[in-house]
């Protein structure tokens, strides 16, 4: 099987158990605020948009998607010094943009499951760029090298950790 195929039918849909988001979701967020406390290596990952891009891939569906990514954003704004509300708006639209693309997608596949987690963290700096920097005059550093870097890091760790979530999926 190729990289870029699936066993799985295109367009189906996933859920997982209520109590399984909140823990997958809580996780997320409190390993974001706590490990760059020690690790500062892992400051260039970000948990909480790679759930939410999980999440938006395996409902298919933008209302709930939407809603995931702005509570996913908002608990990650409560434990942040930024302003409240900047990852809430911005995980919202990447839950939207990515549910509404999964429709179109194999997600099952490990490539499009790379280039998708690749270019919505593109997108989710250039949102936070331009909701941060241009309309609330917050110091962001651009640093396209960086950028690039954080993207192919998050994509790699994102495949492997959609792996071990979809273990918690049940067909919908």
């Amino acid at each position: 099987m190729s990289v870029w195929s699936t066993p799985s039918r295109k367009g189906e849909v996933h859920r997982l158990p209520f109590a399984a988001i909140l823990v997958i979701s809580f996780l997320a967020v409190s390993l974001q605020s706590y490990l760059p406390l020690h690790l500062s290596v892992v400051t260039i990952l970000d948990l909480p948009l790679l759930v939410v891009i999980y999440f938006a891939l395996a409902r298919r569906s933008p209302v709930p998607a939407l809603f995931g990514g702005a509570l996913i954003g908002m608990a990650q704004d409560s434990l942040t010094r930024g302003p409240i509300g900047l990852f809430g708006a911005v995980k919202t639209v990447i839950g939207y943009v990515t549910s509404a693309v999964s429709v179109h997608l194999d997600t099952e596949s490990t490539g499009v499951r790379f280039l998708t987690i690749f270019f919505l963290y593109g997108l989710h700096f250039g949102l936070l760029y331009f909701l941060g920097a241009v309309l609330l005059s917050q110091p962001i550093e651009v640093g396209i090298q960086e950028r690039l870097l954080g993207a192919l890091v998050n994509a790699l760790v994102g495949v492997l950790l959609f792996k071990l979530l979809d273990r918690f999926r049940k067909t919908a």
